[in-house]
């Protein structure tokens, strides 16, 4: 399991199992003084799912109400990887396929903002679906 962070998250969306993609700090927030154990504690473009809510509430300028203290961990992402390393429980570095066919149903699971270039991954599922793009066996 991913690392647990404790940040900030809105009333509404303070559930476990709740989903939510942070994509970068909103302009308010950097006058913020919850900043450090909110936005600035949270990765641009990473998925997070709330693993616990405590028992903690803050004013939120952006939100116009309240924030709570939860426990977050970066979600599971779907991605597409050449069939030749896709083995569950393998560490692999993902490297983004330059994909020129725009028009591709799959280019969302190899383009993803959400799966970054370089950075290392296990891959805990393999399914045996294989993808042809570009000549390349792939598989998600």
């Amino acid at each position: 399991m991913s690392e647990v962070i404790t940040t900030l998250v809105g009333e509404l969306q303070a559930k476990p199992g709740f989903k939510f993609i942070f994509e970068k700090p909103a302009d308010v927030c950097y006058n913020c003084k919850l900043r450090e154990v909110c936005a600035f504690k949270l990765e641009p473009n990473t998925i997070y799912t709330v693993v616990e809510v405590l028992n903690k509430k803050h004013r939120c300028a952006l939100r116009e109400g309240w924030v709570v203290v939860a426990k977050v961990v970066e979600s599971e992402v779907e991605a597409l990887i050449d069939a030749k390393i896709a083995v569950e429980d393998a560490i692999i570095t993902f490297k983004r396929r330059q994909c020129r066919n725009k028009k591709c149903p799959q280019r969302h699971l190899c383009q993803s903002p959400y799966v970054k270039d370089g950075e290392k991954y296990r891959i805990l599922k393999v399914q045996n679906e294989k993808i042809m793009c570009e000549g390349r066996k792939l598989v998600k």
